[in-house]
């Protein structure tokens, strides 16, 4: 039963990495769809093909100083409640377990509520 648990996390976590990735391959940059003689210097090559995060992704200036307990805090209580989480709430957070999860130093039993209320519709 708890390999069961475990196979089921880790084909979650599969699953949300490639969403993300996903999402930030297909936002791509306006100079991937250039038509006619239309060029990019080497310099602009090099330039877009360093990944960005997206905005909501990057470290806020709290979290980049650690201060991240009342984030996490609501974070939590947030996945801890009887109410589905929304879609947005579920990309937020998703995001944060994939960008920012040593930031927060989640234990085990927190990652493994987060990714249950994920889971859940």
């Amino acid at each position: 039963m708890e390999e069961k648990k475990s196979l089921t996390y880790i084909v979650l976590a599969v699953i949300v990495v490639a969403v993300f990735g996903w999402l930030f391959i297909s936002g791509g940059d306006s100079n991937s769809s250039m038509t006619g003689g239309e060029s990019t210097s080497s310099s602009d090559k090099k330039a877009s093909a360093t990944p960005q995060l997206a905005p909501a992704l990057q470290l806020t200036k709290e979290e980049k100083a650690g201060n991240v307990s009342e984030k996490k805090a609501s974070i939590m209580a947030r996945v801890n409640s009887e109410t589905p989480l929304t879609q947005e709430e579920k990309a937020e957070i998703g995001g944060i377990m994939l960008t920012k999860g040593e930031v927060y130093k989640f234990t085990e039993a927190e990652r493994q509520a987060i990714f249950v209320a994920l889971s859940k519709k």
